[in-house]
């Protein structure tokens, strides 16, 4: 049983690595003339820059809607991450707060509000291999002082929109220059979300210089769609931050492959594979397999 597991699991890497070699790794974007015709490229390793319209994620709106967020929560710092009991407040209140305090519940708020339904066309254009629906939606509030650090992505593709406010500045990279960017940010091991890579220089990463990159500039009601294999760190256009905060969402799509190696991926890179007995722990328990590997 292990054995035929260890098999799955060596076929789900192999096509990941299939994946990697024939992705697109030339900094070029695909935008169609329409949604519709998403589903000729949703397939493609390009990433996709795409108008989705209007969303109920904009203050005219949550300003006015009974829905509820949670505040408070994890809190990570360089010293230590502390956890405090989340609190439930109308989002109304909370867009009135000064200073407004982080969500803890991103991803609830974004499924209360139904945004998926608002991207429904994103979903209707997946590609025939990928599962049906989006995932890990979530919404949320970006300051001008404030700073999405560099994240990878495994999915097949996440997209990062802005629904209202200042327009979001994407800084992308294709994963071929991740051995030249730090993996955690000083004091911040293992933290990767706390790499600024606006921040950085030859210090932090001595081959900073030859790391290619791109910057995006998303208006509201716009989005951009990015394939496996490419990062990304998020900021309020600093051009236009006199305008306030930026209203920005997100949201995955997956096909089952990316699904479980992203479920078995909490493992890390493939320097890092598990062991025999974490591998055997993930497998269904049976009656006659009553010992513990």
């Amino acid at each position: 049983m292990i054995w035929a597991f260890l098999l799955l699991f060596g076929v789900v890497v192999a096509v990941h690595w299939f994946e990697y070699q024939r992705s697109v790794q030339e900094y070029t974007f695909a935008q169609p003339a329409a949604l519709g015709d998403l589903r000729g490229i949703q397939g493609d390793k390009t990433p996709i820059v795409a108008e989705i319209g209007a969303l109920p994620w904009r203050p005219e709106v949550a300003g006015l809607a009974s829905w509820t967020c949670g505040v408070g929560g994890e809190e990570a710092t360089a010293e230590a991450t502390t956890e405090s009991p989340m609190l439930e407040m109308p989002v109304s209140a909370w867009l009135k707060e000064t200073p407004r305090p982080p969500l803890a519940n991103p991803e609830g708020l974004a499924a209360e509000m139904e945004l998926t339904t608002g991207l429904a066309d994103l979903d209707d254009s997946r590609a025939w291999w990928w599962l049906p629906g989006l995932r890990d939606a979530r919404v949320g509030i970006l300051e001008p002082s404030e700073k999405l650090g560099l994240t990878w992505v495994s999915e097949e593709r996440r997209w990062i929109g802005c629904s209202s406010g200042a327009p979001l500045i994407l800084w992308l990279v294709h994963s071929r220059y991740r051995r030249f960017l730090p993996s955690a940010a000083a004091g911040n091991p293992g933290n990767q979300a706390m790499v600024d890579p606006w921040a950085l220089t030859v210090v932090e990463a001595p081959w900073i210089g030859k790391v290619q990159f791109v910057e995006v500039r998303v208006r509201p009601g716009w989005c951009v769609g990015l394939p496996a294999h490419w990062g990304y760190a998020v900021r309020v256009d600093g051009v236009e931050a006199a305008a306030g905060s930026s209203w920005w969402w997100s949201a995955s799509q997956h096909s089952a492959f990316s699904l479980g190696l992203g479920s078995v991926g909490s493992f890390g890179s493939i320097g890092s594979l598990p062991s025999l007995a974490s591998l055997a722990s993930l497998l269904p328990s049976t009656e006659a397999e009553d010992e513990t590997v």
